[in-house]
């Protein structure tokens, strides 16, 4: 299970949803929850192209930070008094701050958008460095998410193509689903690459959908070991479309979408793949961000 939840705050709508969708996640999978507010040293760019430090008091950034946090810890405490949370109010840019918190095992929360203001803007642009970044879990809470209601969450859904990462997230799917007493669905995208009329004979797209059902299966197999001793129910679905497409459509009334990560190391470990970059940018529910155990 996961050891701590990271969630990131900068006193914003948004990064408060996010707050209490990390608080009920603590509570799902029996983890802490680390509140991250940052702050840095302002400055402002000279004629010379050089960055000059503001006469700003670094105390009272720092103020301001903790404040931030000892707001979301009150917050915290009126969803679960039981749960075990600390804050921390680095000096560092929020993508650092919030990345460097979190530990194998771990599991980050962040909202799509923020603010900017007295404390350092720290989402929305910030929510895709982070997911970039991070190694471990990240789940992006849209700005009106339509899945909030803590631990009734009643749907999962994630996409596998067959990859070592699709199938990272499968299992971690799979958890999240068994901790909330959701059902899951699986599913798997795959388009004929020319176009065909209504007219034309199914069976010059049998063959690729035969593959596709057969890599389907494959996902579900790998969840055997998982599946043996566990209640939850997985369902599984072909779509004809776009992965984007597919899991936009299925995660219309679902509480979370679930998709695995590209990156492979260097310099690919920092790029999102357009697949979950544009999931995150479209969906209306959370999507958790999982990339392969060896990225």
């Amino acid at each position: 299970m996961t050891a701590k939840v990271i969630v990131g705050v900068d006193g914003s709508d948004t990064s408060l949803e996010a707050l209490r969708w990390a608080a009920y996640e603590a509570r799902r999978r029996h983890a802490e929850l680390r509140i991250v507010s940052c702050y840095t040293f302002p400055g402002y760019g000279g004629l010379d192209g050089a960055v000059y430090p503001n006469a700003v008091d670094l105390d009272t950034l720092k103020e301001g930070a903790d404040a931030v946090i000892n707001r979301a810890l009150r917050l915290v405490e009126s969803i679960d008094p039981t749960l075990v949370v600390d804050g921390v109010a680095p000096m560092s840019s929020p993508v650092a701050g919030i990345t460097d918190a979190a530990e194998r095992g771990d599991e980050i929360v962040i909202g799509a958008t923020g603010h900017s203001g007295f404390i350092t803007g720290l989402l929305g642009s910030v929510a895709t460095g982070v997911t970039h970044r991070a190694h471990v879990p990240v789940v992006v809470v849209p700005a009106k998410s339509s899945a909030l209601a803590g631990d009734s969450m009643k749907k999962v859904v994630v996409g596998v193509d067959g990859s070592p990462e699709s199938l990272h997230a499968l299992g971690w799917a799979y958890d999240e689903a068994q901790a909330s007493g959701a059902e899951l669905d699986v599913i798997h995208a795959w388009i004929y690459p020319y176009p065909v009329s209504d007219s034309s004979p199914r069976e010059v797209r049998k063959p690729m959908e035969f593959d596709a059902s057969q890599e389907l299966q494959a996902s579900l197999d790998s969840l055997k070991p998982r599946m043996a001793g566990g209640s939850v129910k997985v369902r599984s679905e072909l779509y004809e479309e776009s992965a984007v497409d597919a899991l936009l459509e299925a995660g219309k009334d679902a509480d979370l979408i679930v998709v695995g990560s590209r990156g492979r190391g260097g310099l690919r470990s920092r790029l999102l793949g357009s697949v979950s970059r544009t999931t995150v940018q479209h969906s209306h529910c959370p999507v958790a961000v999982v990339r392969g155990p060896e990225t």
